[in-house]
């Protein structure tokens, strides 16, 4: 099996469900009925990407999993041309309950849990973590150009998952140092933290564009959310949603090199 698929498939799952898990903020409910046919169309999208231009790793199991965040998600769109969206989010929560345990099933075939329980547990925790900040700015990205059509729209649901992405940005930063620190006894990560080795440009591209370059962008994207400069913050917001996203691509590219990065 071609391994860079399944790094297609942990991302973009994970941008998916991490945002569905996050659809049903209250803060979202002024932002009306388009804003959520639009969310959960793009979502179940990029679900379909993952499941099918990536591959789910290990015996099939997480393919089945994921397959079914697939089709629960697709009965959510469903029913939000029939039915107030808020009367479905108990969808939203099983379809990404489902879709982030066929992550940690996929995890398995990285990082044992019988061997290494406590090295899968972080590694889980940091997929989750990762799930939501991909999921959140994107949903803030998104929730921008909603104020093209609705001006009057309150700020409260863009400042909400402003700070939201900010906070998760954070906590992966810490996330990623903290395992450094645990990961630089090894020889072979020092040699990367040092450009020794090709692994080391990865891990810097990794830790400059993927973690440095959203830390810098999210407290401007505070700050113009409060001026209500909401264009400029989406614009930038585009720009970090694509710094995480080759971040997250360039992680999950560690767990077939070397796992001890993230």
């Amino acid at each position: 099996m071609d391994r860079i698929h399944e790094i297609i498939f942990l991302v973009l799952g994970s941008l998916s469900v991490g945002g569905t898990f996050l659809l049903p903020a209250p803060s979202l409910t002024t932002a009306g009925l388009s804003f959520y046919r639009v969310n959960g169309a793009v979502f179940w999208i990029t679900a379909l990407l993952g499941l099918f231009l990536g591959a789910p790793p290990t015996d099939g199991l997480p393919f089945i999993f994921f397959f079914c965040f697939v089709v629960v998600l697709f009965f959510y769109n469903l029913r939000l041309w029939f039915r107030h969206p808020h009367s479905s989010n108990l969808l939203l929560f099983v379809s990404a309950a489902v879709g982030m345990a066929g992550f940690f099933i996929a995890l398995a075939d990285f990082v044992s849990p019988a061997n290494m329980p406590i090295r899968y547990a972080f590694f889980s925790l940091h997929t989750l973590l990762q799930s939501l900040l991909l999921g959140a700015g994107t949903l803030a990205m998104l929730l921008g150009h909603t104020y093209l059509t609705q001006p009057t729209l309150s700020i409260v649901p863009l400042m909400f998952f402003s700070r939201i992405f900010m906070g998760l940005v954070f906590a992966e930063g810490g996330f990623v140092i903290t395992n450094l620190i645990f990961a630089a006894q090894s020889e072979q990560v020092q040699n990367a933290i040092l450009l020794n080795s090709f692994e080391g440009l990865y891990l810097w591209i990794r830790v400059l564009t993927g973690i440095l370059g959203p830390m810098i962008l999210a407290p401007m994207i505070i700050k113009t959310v409060q001026e209500r400069a909401t264009m400029s913050a989406t614009g930038l917001l585009y720009i970090a949603m694509l710094m995480v996203i080759i971040g997250a691509l360039f992680s999950r590219f560690f767990l077939l090199v070397d796992a001890r990065l993230i």
